[in-house]
């Protein structure tokens, strides 16, 4: 009996735990369900008829293998009413970030984390210049915006539930505005341009050193003989840096990274196989899902523009239409810092030349998600607005100044104008009406030229090339006004027969504007200057192999000295060593960072010791891990070190020595961790790169399925194929090519394309991440007219 009740009680007990198991998966299956039916109901409708308000003719869409659409319309109006649907359609949760970035509201859909980078963000004047750009806008941009808006809202209206990632959040989607759109350019022209960050890390760095030491961070190489330029041809402080100054309210993974670091380049007929000009350009930015850009093809009356857009704005930052081809590359310091001096007495005052002026004080309010709203003020002194207490420091933007130019036609409009230029002259007229960011562009005609123009507003400074803080209780270090347009660098078909930018200075001290001092390291645009000469028969597909080119100008300037100084240090140079130092001499002369590569792992890794080994004691631990964060800062200061004259200030030591040592360290570390000896060894078994998402970094569980995995890759932050990480977080690859094109421009534009992911922001769309493994592969993927097959989508004028 007690056998059996003992049989009841298990096998009560198992059925229990049956029907609670089969319960809790019947729930799990509801929940997947439910999730599904809430993603499935957010994609956007992308076949069939849709009718659209404020449409004058309908549009017949056309979508390829990879979702890339072609919009056949009859005029431009219609044609951006098209485009903001298709935005609307496939990009809807980034759109939103981006408007929310851009008009400081993050805090609201966020909570509490997002609070101060919402002040950040208004305190630089990033929504008030959407206001601005909006206000000054003119009547035919304002018309092209409504257009395109109308198209987003008819796309959110048609979805019936909103993206994965706000419903998660618990976020509503709102109709679009036309205020939004603006609020879009004014985000990429600050995000573009920030280079006060580096300031505040040189003024942090000038009160930890010497005066010596801290000339290292202020020498950019340019001086030195045979720097690849484009164009041939002082304040002390005592105000005390507190780290928290140093820590930066944008460095914050849900505000949109938008910084145009890129290479472009263009071939004159003269030099290429088929006699016609040939254009590449790849864009470097933050690698994730969704891509920065979405392709598309607006075929409009007689006229089309096919290229790259940002969501949430209408036309296309970088492409090509019947007649010319333009890239842009991140270029321009428009952002200073200055110290200032507050009255002792009247908090609201600040000194200039002796006299005490007045500043602008503004109270504002700022929702919160989950929270009362925040109340914060606006204090804005004869500089510019605060943005620290400790040291008082102001920011100025050229685009705090954009009302005494707008005017003279400056503001979004230069985009579109630039995307309906057919020659030289009309793609000059609209750089000129170009603001910010301040950028360099590349240039190709169906004629055959070629030509570059700097883009943007550029300060004039009393004193210095805005590398730290200023006393900016002194005139003389305020700016002066700005560079006019016609005095900013241009160069139009070059007896060399090419062009080429890659965010490294544009011209030496002296000749023409100071464009920025705070630059990429030359070795990207050396490399390209380096091939670009030696071919007199450059071919398409040349021009698509240079994207993916990754020899290491970095290994190939440094290694001549550094393996000189590691073999002549005091260690014991053993087996390991005798084998590093072998792997590295074979590589140096064609230093080619494979996937394969011991030497190229072990260069990298050697790199970073040597860094710590000369800075990580004499900066401290938080000033180092400052300095880890801005490669290109370290970059000059640690490789004049290694080719320059021994400074024992910073070799303490002996230059040797620590070379040698570093290198013995890095040799051991890589065979505790790889094991096996270094010729055994592989880039890519540290070196990786992933295309992730926010919400699956944030929720591992969903990770699988909205990231692009993890893969091996190769190159390195230096190479023109560009594989870039910052310091602090080495071999995982974050920065790279958002997109890729190649053009060979004639009567009839031959091109082709890829990006990293896919066109759609959408999970369930087979379009999310179906050119991730053409990207790494190097492929490019033709870019074909429009198909004879029915258009698969036509908008309609609403009736």
């Amino acid at each position: 009996m007690e056998a059996s009740v003992g049989r009841l009680e298990a096998w009560s007990v198992t059925r229990w735990l049956k029907r609670t198991l089969i319960s809790l998966l019947i729930l799990l299956l509801l929940a997947a369900a439910g999730l599904y039916a809430v993603i499935a109901g957010s994609k956007g409708k992308l076949s069939g008829e849709v009718s659209v308000a404020g449409l004058e003719q309908p549009v017949s869409i056309h979508l390829d293998d990879l979702g890339r659409p072609h919009v056949q319309a009859q005029n431009l109006a219609d044609a951006l009413a098209a485009q903001g649907y298709l935005h609307g359609s496939e990009r809807l949760w980034q759109m939103e970030l981006f408007r929310r970035a851009g008009q400081g509201r993050l805090a609201a859909l966020f909570g509490s984390d997002m609070v101060e980078a919402d002040i950040e963000l208004w305190r630089m004047g990033v929504p008030q210049l959407g206001q601005q750009l909006q206000q000054h806008a003119s009547d035919s941009m304002k018309q092209w915006v409504t257009a395109y808006v109308a198209g987003i809202n008819q796309a959110i209206e048609l979805q019936r539930s909103r993206p994965l990632e706000l419903w998660l959040l618990q976020g509503e989607i709102s109709p679009w505005t036309e205020s939004d759109v603006f609020a879009v350019g004014a985000l990429i022209a600050f995000n573009s341009a920030n280079n006060h960050k580096n300031e505040l890390l040189r003024l942090a760095l000038a009160q930890a050193l010497t005066p010596a030491q801290f000339e290292r961070f202020l020498d950019d190489g340019s001086d030195t003989a045979g720097f690849p330029f484009i164009l041939a041809g002082e304040g002390e402080s005592q105000a005390l840096l507190s780290p928290s100054a140093m820590l930066d309210p944008m460095d914050n993974p849900n505000i949109p990274r938008l910084r145009f670091g890129s290479n472009g380049w263009v071939v004159a007929p003269d030099k290429t196989a088929e006699g016609q000009a040939l254009f590449a350009f790849d864009s470097h930015d933050y690698l994730g899902l969704p891509n920065l850009f979405y392709e598309v093809h607006l075929h409009f009356g007689q006229q089309q523009i096919r290229g790259w857009s940002v969501p949430g704005l209408p036309g296309v930052i970088n492409g090509y239409n019947d007649k010319i081809a333009w890239g842009f590359t991140n270029i321009g310091d428009t952002q200073d810092l200055f110290i200032e001096t507050r009255h002792p007495d009247k908090p609201d005052h600040f000194l200039l030349d002796g006299q005490w002026l007045p500043a602008e004080v503004s109270q504002h309010s700022l929702p919160v998600k989950g929270s009362a709203p925040v109340a914060f003020t606006i204090t804005r002194t004869h500089n510019g607005p605060l943005i620290r207490e400790e040291p008082l420091l102001s920011f100025r933007w050229t685009m705090h100044q954009f009302d005494q130019f707008a005017d003279s036609g400056m503001g979004l409009e230069g985009l579109l104008m630039l995307n309906l230029a057919t020659d030289w002259d009309s793609f000059t007229a609209a750089i000129d009406r170009h603001a910010a960011p301040t950028l360099n562009a590349t240039y190709a005609d169906s004629d055959g030229n070629i030509g570059f123009r700097t883009a943007g507003l550029i300060p004039e400074r009393g004193l210095g090339e805005g590398l730290y803080p200023l006393d900016g209780s002194r005139s003389e270090h305020q700016w002066q006004g700005m560079v006019p347009v016609t005095e900013m660098p241009r160069r139009y078909n070059p007896p060399e027969g090419f062009l080429a930018a890659a965010n490294a200075r544009v011209n030496p001290r002296g000749v023409g504007p100071m464009v920025s001092a705070d630059n990429a390291a030359p070795y990207r645009i050396a490399r390209l200057q380096q091939v670009l000469a030696e071919d007199n028969a450059i071919t398409f597909e040349q021009m698509q192999r240079w994207q993916m080119d990754w020899h290491d100008g970095q290994a190939q300037a440094l290694l001549p000295a550094l393996l000189r100084q590691a073999q002549a240090g005091g260690v014991d140079q053993d087996a390991r060593f005798a084998e590093g130092i072998s792997l590295l001499k074979a590589w140096q002369t064609q230093p080619l960072a494979d996937t394969d590569s011991a030497a190229a792992l072990i260069f990298q890794q050697w790199y970073l010791q040597i860094a710590d080994a000369v800075f990580a004691q004499p900066l401290g631990e938080f000033l180092y891990g400052q300095l880890l964060k801005r490669n290109y800062v370290l970059n000059f200061a640690l490789d004049g070190l290694i080719l320059e004259a021994e400074d024992p200030q910073w070799w303490v030591e002996g230059r040797d020595d620590m070379v040698a040592n570093a290198l013995a360290h890095t040799l051991a570390s890589l065979h505790g961790e790889l094991g096996g000896e270094p010729r055994t060894w592989r880039l890519d078994q540290k070196q990786s790169v992933a295309l992730p998402h926010e919400i699956g970094k944030a929720v591992p569980a969903l990770g699988r399925w909205l990231n692009g995995e993890q893969q091996p890759w190769g190159g390195t932050p230096a190479a023109v194929g560009r594989a870039s990480y910052r310091y602090d977080r080495p071999f995982k690859v974050s920065h790279g090519a958002t997109v890729r094109v190649v053009a060979q421009m004639g009567e009839q534009v031959k091109a082709a394309s890829v990006i990293p992911g896919g066109q759609s922001g959408h999970p369930l769309s087979p379009h999310y991440r179906d050119q991730y493994d053409l990207w790494r592969e190097g492929q490019l993927i033709p870019v074909e007219d429009a198909p004879a097959s029915a258009p698969q989508l036509t908008l309609l004028p609403l009736e």
